[in-house]
């Protein structure tokens, strides 16, 4: 099978033979179509970020999408061969213990004693054949109408999914959605409307990328650019959200000053909750008073359970999460640094996919609507 392996970070990507593995006890082992692109994925093949990498060389790679090639012995469950499944990086160790081992197959070490977990399962999902714990593979029946490519969105929605969800979003509730024109905080949006809010306010600084995603989401979407005037921010927010929101969802990346995130809290009703699950760099500084006089909930999440993948695939199933609002951009398995440099510019409801049908499949991005690819 051919493969893209990276020796060391800093050094070349290389596409090469590498003898397909039988799947190992408790695995499986699923043929590859699809792959989403991080937007940093460059930075990261660079060795730029402070991740622990798994030993080279290894493939890189996330999330994808494929069909079940085999199934381990020791995998219990209703897997079977040609089955079409989403490849999920997220890795908890399956023991009982209080804090479980974590880890991003095919990315970083997380947890401490995590780095024995990617010297076992080093390879990511940029090659034609890739061996998962069952663990991290979900299946994705109901969804057979859907391409592969499409169906790749769904990596770049079940990071903030998970969060909505750990927010306790609730039908008819208000959502301030902070970073909206990022990556993630698109996603967001469209996650926050397919669990039944009422209304998203989409909180950014670029008013027209912001207007892009609302036009894509729907009329339950208003918009705020921030101004950088505190008083005024907050103002604005209350005012989209009808006087208060119920819960403000922080997906704000590389922030260096708090003065944003600070706006959508204030801008919560009283009882309200906020989920952090951004990148900011610098303290969020929080007032012991203003939080207890408000009863306000702030909590910290990272990634998502197994639970809220599947009932982001449940709603993808039922119609509920509308796919084809994120625009989907494909390129052929050879050409993986071109996609990886348009993965670096991809901002908003787009996603950047890689499909290993090898080179007779054109560059091309679908549109919208979910109508006929256009070449690129």
């Amino acid at each position: 099978m051919k493969a893209w392996m990276l020796d060391t970070p800093g050094q070349p990507l290389a596409l090469r033979d590498e003898t397909q593995p039988e799947p190992r006890r408790g695995t499986l082992l699923v043929r590859v179509e699809a792959v989403p692109l991080l937007s940093y994925t460059r930075q990261y093949l660079r060795g730029e970020l402070p991740y622990a990498y798994p030993p080279g060389p290894f493939s890189p790679g996330t999330n994808g999408i494929g069909r079940v090639i085999a199934v381990g012995e020791g995998v219990y469950g209703g897997y079977r061969a040609g089955q079409r499944v989403a490849l999920s990086p997220y890795w908890v160790s399956d023991e009982a213990l209080r804090e479980p081992e974590q880890a991003l197959i095919g990315l970083t070490a997380i947890s401490p004693g995590s780095a024995a977990m990617l010297a076992d399962f080093p390879h990511g999902t940029l090659r034609e054949a890739a061996e998962f714990p069952a663990s991290t593979v979900f299946p994705l029946d109901g969804l057979d109408a859907l391409p592969s490519a499409r169906l790749a969105a769904l990596g770049k929605l079940v990071v903030p999914f998970g969060g909505l969800r750990r927010g306790r979003l609730a039908a008819g509730e208000t959502v301030i959605v902070n970073g909206a024109a990022g990556a993630f905080g698109s996603a967001a949006v469209l996650g926050a409307l397919a669990l039944g809010a009422s209304r998203v306010v989409a909180v950014g600084r670029r008013a027209q990328a912001l207007a892009e995603i609302a036009g894509r989401a729907g009329t339950r979407v208003v918009t705020v650019a921030l101004s950088g005037d505190a008083a005024r921010d907050v103002a604005a927010i209350r005012e989209a959200s009808g006087g208060g929101a119920d819960l403000a969802f922080d997906m704000l990346g590389h922030a260096t000053d708090a003065q944003a995130t600070l706006a959508c809290l204030r801008s919560l009703r009283r009882n309200g909750r906020m989920v952090l699950m951004g990148s900011m760099a610098c303290d969020l500084p929080l007032a012991y008073g203003e939080m207890l006089i408000n009863n306000w909930e702030v909590m910290g999440h990272f990634m998502y359970s197994g639970a809220d993948y599947r009932a982001l695939i449940a709603l993808a199933a039922s119609g509920q999460l509308p796919l084809d609002a994120v625009e989907v951009e494909r390129y052929p398995f050879g050409q993986l640094e071109a996609a990886i440099d348009a993965a670096g510019e991809a901002q908003g409801l787009r996603c950047v996919v890689v499909e290993m049908r090898g080179d007779a499949v054109t560059h091309a991005v679908e549109n919208p609507v979910g109508n006929a690819p256009r070449e690129a």
